[in-house]
């Protein structure tokens, strides 16, 4: 099986732990940044799951996401977020964001999306949007 590589673009250090606790748990080599500039620096085609927060201290993550959209055209990207506003999950969508996940989300949630990424059930053409209401097909 190939390796697969995962990149966590979070400026929270606990944040980037848990996601890595997690990834390395399903088999994934994981890379991590701390800040927008380090992770474009990091976007590579042989990524196969981005996890990219929205607010970066020095920009924003969907900056991150339109990078990784063009160079693993076939990567799941994960946007995550504690900012539930339209508008910030409509600019992730259009930057190429699969997944829109408000924060904090449970590690039974997290793990329910890897299975289901791992699974199939989560593709690089879907749209999907995890909040307080639950998860549904992300209509823009």
């Amino acid at each position: 099986m190939a390796e697969r590589r995962a990149l966590i673009v979070d400026d929270d250090y606990a944040n980037r732990s848990i996601w890595d606790l997690m990834l390395t748990d399903h088999g994934y080599d994981v890379v991590m940044a701390s800040d927008r500039t380090t992770g474009a620096e990091q976007v590579s085609s042989d990524i196969s799951l981005y996890l990219i927060d929205y607010h970066l201290p020095d920009g924003r993550g969907s900056e991150v996401t339109a990078l990784a959209r063009k160079q693993a055209p076939d990567a799941i990207v994960v946007m995550v977020s504690m900012d539930d506003d339209s508008d910030v999950i409509r600019e992730a969508m259009h930057a190429g964001s699969n997944v829109f996940m408000v924060k904090p989300s449970s590690p039974s949630l997290i793990r329910e999306l890897l299975n289901d990424i791992e699974g199939g059930q989560v593709n690089s053409t879907m749209r999907q949007l995890i909040n307080r209401h639950g998860r549904r097909t992300y209509q823009g």
